[in-house]
């Protein structure tokens, strides 16, 4: 038996999973290299390195372009984006992110989890541009099923394990990648609050007492109240029929922004108008105007989900990799 030397006994094991099932040895054949064996998940290995990404990146990383597809799907660029951030190799991509970027096929509306997917190809691809519009489509179109906890979960994206166990990963893309999740969930809720804000205000206003202002414009003190009755019931029965009465708490609003925005500008408003030859006009009681202008207001003012940190992000991500949108 041959004797072997210090150098080739001098082999670490580095714990990362204490359960683990899967053993990696890192070194060369040099024989005054350290070399240092991982006790790792394969299952965790396998999350995020499906194997038709890791035979791209293989492929990739080994010169061998004419394997290399023009187009891929979201879900094959998202898990390979996530192999490269991994293995700290995105750079790699840099020939192909064009082409396969104006590939790529938008996500349905419905289709809230290939939005995020899309955010995270973007931050990782430096895509300044489409990272704004597909941040803001989220807010505005995702129906509140997720939580930031679900996307994460989903994506299988762990970055107290990533950190705590590769202390050298990018840890501030997934901080970003977080914060992110998380102000596009509260900037959504802030909105779909100020909606049905405004229909709760103006309902507490119609069944307002004589002693205060009214919003009729032809009321008198202790005057008939048709005229809100009118405006009061057409609101309800809408409401009623969207199933948003009694106004509901946001957390049970399961529809996004722009489907509340678009059910409360068709609202059908009746008012009483001239109930009388020569009587008073109640058409400018209608409060069909004043929504419309303050529902666009809450948009139109709507906080932007892109803070200046992932900006940074993705100002780096495009400097390095090359990218101009």
């Amino acid at each position: 038996m041959s004797c072997q030397s210090e150098k080739e006994n001098a082999t670490f094991v580095v714990t990362i999973d204490q359960r683990g099932d899967l053993t990696l040895r890192i070194g060369s054949s040099n024989p005054d290299t350290v070399k240092k064996n991982f006790l790792v998940c394969s299952r965790t290995l396998s999350r995020i390195s499906p194997p038709a990404s890791f035979e791209l990146f293989l492929y990739i990383a080994h010169g061998y372009t004419q394997k290399v597809p023009n187009e891929l799907s979201i879900d094959n660029l998202f898990n390979l984006t996530k192999l490269t951030h991994y293995y700290d190799a995105t750079l790699l991509l840099k020939p192909w992110i064009s082409q396969w970027i104006a590939s790529l096929r938008e996500p349905k509306a419905d289709d809230e989890m290939h939005m995020f997917k899309m955010l995270w190809i973007d931050l990782e691809l430096g895509q300044r541009r489409s990272f704004g519009l597909t941040a803001r489509r989220i807010v505005m179109e995702s129906s509140g099923l997720y939580t930031t906890e679900d996307v994460m979960s989903e994506l299988e994206v762990f970055p107290d394990l990533i950190g705590m166990y590769f202390p050298s990963s990018n840890c501030q893309f997934h901080y970003v990648n977080i914060v992110l999740a998380d102000r596009i969930q509260r900037i959504r809720e802030q909105t779909i609050f100020a909606m049905l804000d405004l229909i709760r205000n103006l309902t507490e206003i119609l069944t307002t007492v004589d002693e205060k202002p009214r919003w009729c414009k032809h009321a008198s003190y202790m005057g008939p109240h048709r005229c809100e009755s009118m405006i009061l019931g057409s609101i309800v029965f809408c409401m009623t029929r969207a199933g948003l009465w009694p106004i509901p708490d946001v957390e049970n609003v399961q529809d996004s922004v722009v489907g509340l925005y678009r059910t409360l500008m068709n609202l059908v408003i009746h008012d009483i108008g001239q109930p009388e030859r020569k009587g008073d006009d109640h058409h400018a009681c209608n409060p069909k105007q004043f929504l419309t202008e303050r529902l666009q207001r809450i948009l139109a003012e709507m906080a932007d989900p892109v803070l200046e940190s992932h900006r940074k992000q993705l100002d780096t991500q495009a400097r390095k990799l090359g990218s101009s949108s």
